[in-house]
């Protein structure tokens, strides 16, 4: 994994290799909604209606569907609606429909279970630990702390043999939203006689920057 700011500020070559973790899965989520069409439907089946009448040069009387626009309207908007409702047993049809709404941002979670076995190798967790903790947060523009630069972006990829794996899904550049770290994950804290931890556990949730589309998911992503 390569955290890197695209931004015009600053570009960073800092580079982590680590094993696929063993749950490897993504999100994908799409945002729908329901809506009432049924004012819609109501007003252009009235102007038809309306211009219908105007055309034939007569409005008497009212048509089928303008006798059903007034009760929905009466059965909905009309004053004590609900007990003209439980009086007559009709109800106003709201006309509900789903209507596509946008894309979620993908967002994914990576579990490391780190199992050193010296103090040597546990002070390279802490170091992998400090790098994602250093790039996911921001830092001050100016002296007086007024304005954030951006933290850092991260692009990841995953490899088999040397080679980057093209059979799984690929990444657009991430952030790194969330991370936990567990020193006593079996319920007691334990360390090496300089005090490097024995055991941690990592939890990275990252969401990435970029809306998915048909042309994309396409091309692997």
């Amino acid at each position: 994994m390569a955290a890197s700011a695209s931004r015009a500020q600053r570009r960073l070559k800092t580079a982590i290799a680590m094993h696929v973790p063993n749950q490897l899965q993504i999100r994908y989520g799409m945002q729908w909604g329901d809506e009432d069409t049924g004012a819609l439907q109501m007003a252009t089946t009235a102007s038809q209606e309306l211009l219908a009448a105007v055309s034939a040069g007569s409005a008497k009387g009212l048509s089928d569907p303008a006798q059903a626009i007034i009760t929905n309207l009466a059965l909905s908007k009309g004053p004590n609606a609900a007990g003209l409702s439980a009086a007559t047993g009709m109800a106003s049809n709201p006309k509900k429909e789903q209507i596509f709404k946008g894309v979620d941002f993908r967002s994914f979670s990576f579990d490391y279970q780190f199992f050193p076995r010296s103090a040597e190798e546990a002070a390279n967790v802490l170091n992998i630990i400090k790098t994602f903790k250093y790039h996911m947060h921001p830092e001050f523009k100016d002296n007086n702390n007024f304005i954030y630069i951006y933290p850092s972006e991260f692009d990841i990829f995953y490899y088999n043999n040397g080679i980057e794996n093209q059979n799984i899904h690929r990444h657009t550049s991430c952030v790194l939203k969330e991370m936990s770290v567990n020193y006593t994950p079996n319920g007691a804290f334990t360390t090496f006689p300089n005090g490097m931890p024995t055991q941690i556990n990592v939890t990275m949730m990252f969401q990435e920057l970029a809306l998915l589309t048909k042309d994309k998911i396409a091309e692997g992503l």
